[in-house]
């Protein structure tokens, strides 16, 4: 039952973070995400608020917010020609402010998600285990947050 649980997360946490690109997978993407209450549950081990749930995160952030830093100096006027040839002409100006627009939603639902789960993981650790807070309040945060994120994205596109 736990395994089916982290795939509906799984499947939930990518649908929710290519929801920018086609605005329809947003709701059944969040819906998955909330609806994995074994996620939010400060009692297991499989919960976001673990710090191996924090690391993946952290990890995601950081080739995220590279590869948004590589493709942000690739569509600079005075950094593209260095870019395009460093990468072999494959980010030229154009594509990288392509990739660099369309990176902005992942790297928005990666930070919401990590931020979530690095506040969980404090409370936990101050001995707070409230199920109101980590099974409504966060979790109705974190999509709260991350609707906000996403329609501010959409006003850029």
């Amino acid at each position: 039952m736990l395994q089916g649980n982290r795939i509906t997360l799984i499947i939930g946490t990518l649908l929710a973070s290519i929801s920018p690109y086609y605005l329809p997978l947003a709701f059944p993407g969040l819906i998955m995400v909330a609806m994995s209450k074994k996620a939010f549950s400060p009692n297991l081990k499989e919960s976001i608020y673990t710090p191996s749930f924090q690391r993946s995160t952290a990890w995601f952030l950081l080739v995220l917010a590279l590869f948004e830093g590589i493709t942000g100096f690739g569509a600079g006027p005075q950094t593209s020609t260095t870019i395009s040839d460093l990468t072999f002409g494959l980010l030229n100006r154009g594509n990288s402010l392509q990739l660099h627009i369309l990176l902005i939603g992942p790297l928005i639902f990666f930070f919401v998600l990590h931020s979530a789960s690095g506040i969980g993981s404090m409370l936990l650790r101050r001995g707070i285990k409230n199920w109101l807070i980590f099974k409504i309040i966060i979790p109705s945060l974190t999509i709260g947050i991350y609707i906000i994120g996403i329609y501010l994205y959409v006003l850029l596109l």
